[in-house]
């Protein structure tokens, strides 16, 4: 069984409709930094599968989830740079169809951000046979969509556990210039997952602590 097939953590269901945009210190006057993620990025309380946290799964805090050390760290450096969180699984379940949910994301569109970190893929499914186009085309429409004909920079992540996608998405990059993070080695480490912190596997198999800070560092790396 590979990596991503023992994320078991269901992509229904992760957040309220309500919260899949939220702000960090929404009308700060500095950069405007964008994150599209799912689970890793933010999932709410799930007591079914003994999850209590409301950020990036299996963080132990908020604050050590890849966003907010991120946020800690880009505050460090630019004035008052302000933060769009983007919970974007539902894309993922459904990007065959990927224009048919994006009302779901109207007010990241509007928040028109000056960088945007695109951390999705574990949620789409296995790519099939002929899919690869498809998903490439609409992984770049949903992107385009967010940027909202914005010069925002952008910075690309693959899977934390290799997907079959991943290809598509260094094209993706490759095709616009964007800068492109590869995280799939860490998602193969245990030291880098949350193994035996918590009883359910799948929530288990997200980035832990040590993980989440990797994610940070790494895509920091890329934004400056």
């Amino acid at each position: 069984m590979s990596e991503i097939e023992k994320n078991t953590v269901e992509s229904k269901n992760q957040l309220d409709v309500n919260r899949y945009v939220t702000y960090e210190n929404e009308n700060g006057s500095g950069l405007r930094f964008m994150f599209v993620g799912n689970s890793i990025t933010l999932h709410g309380p799930k007591s079914d599968i003994g999850w209590s946290g409301n950020w990036g799964m299996a963080a132990s805090s908020k604050e050590k989830d890849y966003v907010h050390i991120l946020i800690r760290k880009i505050q460090a450096v630019t004035p008052d740079p302000s933060f769009c969180i983007c919970q974007a699984a539902e894309w993922e379940r459904n990007y065959i169809n990927g224009k048919s949910v994006y009302n779901f994301y109207q007010k990241a569109r509007d928040y028109k951000p000056n960088v945007i970190i695109m951390r999705i893929v574990e949620n789409c499914p296995a790519l099939k046979p002929g899919d690869f186009e498809i998903f490439k085309k609409e992984y770049a429409d949903f992107l385009d969509y967010l940027k909202s004909d914005t010069d925002a920079k952008v910075i690309l992540t693959t899977g934390f556990w290799r997907h079959s996608a991943d290809d598509a998405i260094r094209e993706v990059a490759g095709d616009y210039n964007f800068e492109l993070c590869e995280l799939g080695d860490l998602g193969e480490k245990s030291e880098m997952r949350a193994d035996g912190l918590f009883e359910h596997s799948g929530v288990a198999h997200h980035p832990g602590d040590k993980g989440m800070q990797a994610i940070a560092e790494r895509i920091f790396e890329k934004i400056f």
